[in-house]
């Protein structure tokens, strides 16, 4: 599987999460019968985004509050952790992760939500410099 096809699976069970707790990687991944070592991309990027959710919740309710946090879709809001916790956790160029989001958010989120994803994205990135 490719680190494309990992991202992508990585968005679907951080929108899963949303859902349905995500407490157990190795579990989910079997779940979903996918077969990877500990160091791919998507057991790291999963572990990260486990260990690190309440920091990248913070990250993205400084920038967007928490009421528009919530009441975003869940789709747009998996997409937000994904990228972020990225580039905050996993040291995956800002670009790199903004430009795969906002592919990600084409494919999946509402006709314009790839707008929405690369600007809160952007002035996240920006506040980091």
């Amino acid at each position: 599987m490719n680190r494309k096809q990992q991202r992508d699976w990585a968005f679907k069970l951080i929108f899963e999460d949303q859902i349905k707790s995500l407490n157990d990687i190795d579990q989910a991944l079997i779940n979903h019968e996918i077969d990877l070592d500990k160091d791919s991309f998507l057991y790291e990027s999963l572990k990260a985004y486990v260990e690190n959710f309440e920091k990248i919740e913070k990250i993205i309710n400084d920038q967007i509050g928490s009421s528009a946090l919530k009441r975003l879709s869940k789709v747009d809001r998996s997409i937000l952790f994904l990228s972020v916790n990225e580039f905050e956790n996993m040291e995956i160029p800002v670009s790199v992760s903004i430009n795969e989001a906002v592919n990600i958010a084409k494919e999946y989120s509402t006709s314009d939500g790839y707008k929405f994803i690369n600007s809160v994205l952007g002035k996240i990135a920006e506040k980091r410099k």
